[in-house]
């Protein structure tokens, strides 16, 4: 007869602390690796890119707060608001670990990264005269939010800083860590040469640029590097939130709805995404979607190809528009720029810097852009720049991004205007005011109500914020024309009307705010009125008498274009 051997008891005792043990052991492999997924819902399948390491262990680093207290530093030495244009004092007395709120869409909890096949990174952090709580915030966050795996090396460019905290002190609180290092640099780089440095230094297959006043939350990494593995020709921008400088009250920008833009003039701004483009993330919630331009305060990009693409433009001074360029060129040479809408990062968005800049500076830094990538559009940067920019005299060369577009056969930005921003819209000829017509009193917008059909009456509307694209562009002609949209704005018993352009007698002028109609016998002043019969509760634009003119009487452009140059081709 077969016996069965009796079982080892354990004391009840050991059996709780094996339990104990065991439980240790599986929170920690969900921390640090990922549990498999159906292949139809797995991400981290094998890209362009598949680098795999060995596990590392996380770490418990000392304050570096107590590290500058260590060398008899006062924490509350420099805190001065003029010199870093945010509230010193508030930031440092809000935890360094501090918990942030939750802006992703609520898919991307779902979503599931292959850990171990996704590329590794090597985290860039340009820095100039930080304070301590911003910049420890800054590490913390990496530490806490970001799988050990998944970082090569956190590299610090220090452009010189004069702070005491950043001398010895951050020497020292460094030294906790193998992965993270300090490179100073012996002359003041800026922004753009400091990234280039950085990633010239760099190891890991993927750069991830962050801002040293840039904050990360949960699964910010995964999402960038995901997106990187399948397609090493993107570059990728974190969902940008928002830090407010004084009350660090951490903020979301209109949540997952915003991309980046750029005017004529360079100047890069956030703006809801086009209704089309919005449709699109609605149904796909986590998937990158594409941007005409980034942001430059945190992006992720293939090292190899940034470096290869011309990294950034290394001409231009100190700060301001390399992420435009950066991001005309990357379109314009094969590349592609998107936002993660799984990954967010905030940035503090000050009123100042910490380093000395002239406005002329950020001029010449778009006029470079305008130069190198604008072709026979540069003459609109001009035109938009109201004579701060001039054309450049023939010494200057932009001999790296002449090679880059040999070595790409880089498009023309007539293509960029069809294919990625048709959004950004070409002045017509003779155009001496520009932009969204808004009314001062109401601050309502010009807004066609129809714009597909003809002879529809422009019907005012909000143009601020989630409505910007209800409103039209308008531009008031030197010859007196008023165009929308390719069509021109007439007049029809006094009322405003979208209609084909014809040869027509009457003429506008925008006299201080007023805008005149003069139809060669008598002049009208545009107003904003309510309750016209046949338009409901909608405001529409009429023609009354230039007397007794109120706050509806007062209208502005954003933009009068700079036309003394007019032999710039």
């Amino acid at each position: 007869m077969l016996v069965t051997p009796p079982r080892k008891c354990f004391p009840k005792t050991i059996r709780v602390f094996l339990l104990l043990i065991l439980m240790i052991y599986l929170s920690t492999m969900v921390r640090w690796s990922s549990k498999e997924l159906p292949a139809s819902k797995k991400h981290g399948a094998p890209g362009k890119i598949k680098h795999i390491v060995k596990e590392k262990k996380p770490v418990n680093p000392r304050r570096f707060s107590s590290i500058i207290k260590d060398f008899g530093i006062s924490l509350y030495k420099d805190t001065d608001p003029k010199r870093f244009h945010i509230n010193v004092n508030r930031t440092h007395m809000i935890s360094v670990n501090r918990e942030k709120p939750e802006y992703r869409p609520r898919e991307c909890a779902f979503e599931n990264y292959t850990i171990r096949l996704l590329p590794v990174a090597s985290i860039v952090i340009p820095l100039y005269n930080e304070p301590w709580s911003t910049f420890e915030r800054l590490i913390n966050g990496i530490l806490r939010h970001s799988p050990r795996l998944l970082i090569h090396e956190i590299i610090i460019i220090d452009d010189m800083s004069d702070l005491e905290h950043l001398g010895a002190p951050l020497d020292k609180y460094v030294e906790q860590f193998d992965f993270i290092r300090v490179h100073r640099a012996h002359e003041r780089l800026g922004t753009m040469k400091s990234r280039v440095v950085g990633a010239k230094l760099a190891k890991g297959d993927v750069v991830v640029f962050l801002d040293s006043h840039t904050e990360v939350n949960v699964g910010w990494l995964e999402p960038l590097l995901y997106e990187i593995s399948q397609n090493d020709t993107a570059i990728v921008q974190p969902s940008i939130d928002s830090v407010h400088p004084q009350t660090f009250e951490y903020r979301s920008y209109f949540r997952n709805n915003i991309r980046g833009h750029f005017k004529w003039n360079m100047a890069f701004e956030f703006v809801p995404v086009p209704p089309m483009q919005k449709s699109e993330i609605e149904s796909q919630p986590t998937k990158a979607f594409d941007t005409p331009a980034i942001v430059g305060c945190a992006f992720a990009v293939n090292r190899k190809y940034f470096l290869d693409v011309g990294g950034m433009d290394t001409g231009m001074r100190t700060w301001g528009g390399e992420d435009v360029e950066l991001s005309i060129r990357v379109w314009l040479c094969g590349g592609s720029m998107k936002i993660a809408p799984c990954s967010h990062v905030a940035h503090i968005f000050k009123k100042g810097h910490t380093f000395k800049m002239a406005y002329s500076d950020l001029v010449y830094n778009n006029r470079r852009t305008a130069e190198m990538w604008l072709g026979d559009y540069r003459k609109y940067f001009y035109f938009f720049n109201n004579g701060f920019a001039k054309p450049p005299g023939s010494s200057e060369r932009f001999d790296i991004m002449d090679t880059v577009k040999r070595n790409y056969k880089c498009k023309d930005f007539n293509w960029l205007l069809k294919n990625v921003y048709p959004e950004l819209e070409v002045p017509p000829e003779g155009t001496v005011y520009f932009g969204h017509m808004r009314n001062t009193g109401s601050r309502d917008c010009f807004g066609p109500g129809d714009s597909a059909v003809l002879n529809t009456y422009p019907l005012l509307v909000s143009c601020d914020c989630f409505f910007y694209y209800q409103a039209r562009n308008v531009a008031l002609l030197e010859n007196g024309g008023l165009m929308t949209v390719g069509k021109c704005i007439k007049v029809e018993k006094d009322l405003l009307v979208v209609a084909p352009c014809t040869a027509e007698s009457g003429k506008w002028a925008l006299k201080g705010k007023l805008l005149v109609y003069t139809d060669g016998v008598s002049s009208k002043c545009a107003s904003q009125v309510s309750n016209e019969v046949g338009f409901g509760k909608q405001d529409v634009i009429k023609l009354v008498s230039c007397e007794n003119i109120n706050k509806m009487f007062k209208w502005e452009f954003p933009t009068k274009l700079f036309k003394s140059q007019k032999n710039i081709k």
